[in-house]
């Protein structure tokens, strides 16, 4: 886990939150398919492969990470970025009709998304598309948000000491944008608000289920939960 570094933060938690320097990379990643607004007939959809193209990939860069809409990121071999929609389901998630968001990412050893050399941006891309038919395209916000972290469980008090928390914003053409967002916690322990540049670590996060979400100027919120265990060993 790369050293944190101590910033003054908008915090309303009583957890103690540092930022983390994001790592920069070459790397270049795209969607092949699906393209820009595409339309998906509802009843071929859940095999529709999601299809990326990765450029000038270093050795720093160890996977790539998808995730539909709100779901748990997966993660994909960097020999053949490709997943179908059906494999980004959690087993009680259907494909509905209407508008969805692809989020993509190279991963570094660290876990952490790099930044562009070049312009400093996250390399993160996401991809806007839809399913059968839909009355009206521009409905709704026109950019999106992806929490790609916390995420699953942390158990042990090592794993739980930092968790670590990384959100990017998008615009409705999926590329990365420099505007505020906020993070919710939620939970019987923790209830706060943190507006800090992403990445950042939560220190000492108690035992206890979380739902966190996401939010920024002209996108939908997301949210998505995580659980802490700090009485038990290991880690997923």
């Amino acid at each position: 886990m790369p050293v944190a570094s101590a910033q003054p933060v908008q915090n309303s938690t009583q957890l103690r939150a540092e930022t983390i320097d994001s790592p920069q990379s070459r790397t270049a990643l795209a969607f092949m398919a699906p393209e820009l607004g595409e339309h998906l007939p509802l009843a071929e959809s859940r095999g529709y492969r999601v299809r990326l193209s990765r450029d000038a990939l270093g050795p720093d860069v160890i996977a790539v990470e998808v995730s539909l809409d709100a779901g748990r990121p997966r993660r994909l071999a960097l020999a053949e970025p490709s997943i179908t929609l059906g494999e980004l389901l959690s087993e009680d998630s259907e494909l509905l009709a209407g508008s969805h968001w692809l989020f993509a990412a190279p991963v570094q050893a660290s876990g952490l998304v790099p930044r562009a050399a070049s312009g400093g941006r996250s390399v993160a891309k996401a991809r806007r598309f839809f399913i059968g038919k839909s009355t009206d395209e521009a409905a709704g916000p026109s950019g999106a948000v992806w929490l790609r972290r916390p995420d699953g469980s942390y158990n042990g008090a090592k794993n739980s000491d930092s968790v670590m928390f990384e959100a990017f914003v998008f615009s409705a053409l999926g590329e990365p944008v420099d505007v505020p967002s906020a993070i919710t916690l939620r939970s019987p322990q923790v209830s706060g608000q943190v507006q800090l540049r992403s990445p950042f670590l939560m220190h000492d996060v108690p035992s206890g289920v979380y739902e966190v979400s996401v939010s920024a100027p002209s996108a939908s919120t997301r949210t998505t939960h995580f659980t802490v265990n700090r009485e038990l060993g290991g880690g997923s």
